[in-house]
């Protein structure tokens, strides 16, 4: 598919296709209502935009579209969407009761702009590695901006892990969170934790 792709609710397309098909500096556009998933949408390593040239998930007009993972359990594999892949742009969507992350944002040099995170059963952005082999800063995520987000009533069945926001663990160098807001989360509003065995994460 060489240009932009519109999507609505049980359309033709599923998201998951349009993912793997979009060129670099096009756009897949989500009218809005409830779009209903049961297991993680992973945008994979190598399915790169470009530098100023970025793949764009975007919401069709001012509403924000669903994306509804309300079918999941609740568990540290059912993420609602991973970001592995670079120049990525996901704009004016909510992500909604994932069974663990709401987004895994595992890439670099990715835009995140004006989502809502809520409901989710663990952190509602998480920026982490995905790929586990990776075990030094210069291979995790980074350069990354996340900007006029909202995460809000995430939480996990042990009040324990659900952060609003989460930069930590295994977080690369450059990433930017502005103008993001975390309210009633049922852990941290913001988290940078990190682990001696993993090191120290990216200013």
């Amino acid at each position: 598919i060489s240009g932009d792709i519109t999507l609505e609710p049980n359309g033709s397309i599923t998201l998951d296709q349009a993912i793997k098909s979009i060129a670099p500096g096009k756009t897949i556009y989500l009218k809005p209502g409830n779009y209903k998933f049961s297991k993680t949408i992973v945008i994979a390593e190598g399915n790169n935009g470009n530098n100023g040239s970025l793949k764009t998930i975007a919401a069709l007009g001012s509403e924000k579209p669903v994306l509804d993972f309300s079918a999941m359990a609740e568990n540290s594999a059912n993420r609602g969407i991973v970001l592995a892949a670079n120049y990525w742009s996901i704009k004016g969507v909510t992500v909604f009761d994932a069974g663990d992350n709401g987004i895994l944002l595992a890439g670099n040099n990715n835009v995140i702009q004006n989502c809502l995170f809520t409901r989710n059963h663990d952190s509602g952005l998480q920026i982490s590695r995905y790929n586990t082999a990776y075990n030094s800063i210069d291979k995790w995520p980074s350069n990354n901006l996340i900007v006029d987000c909202v995460a809000t009533e995430n939480y996990d069945s042990t009040i324990e892990n659900a952060d609003g926001f989460a930069a930590k663990l295994t977080c690369g160098v450059g990433n930017i969170f502005r103008n993001c807001k975390a309210t009633y989360n049922c852990d941290d509003g913001w988290d940078l934790y990190t682990k001696t065995e993993t090191g120290p994460i990216g200013v």
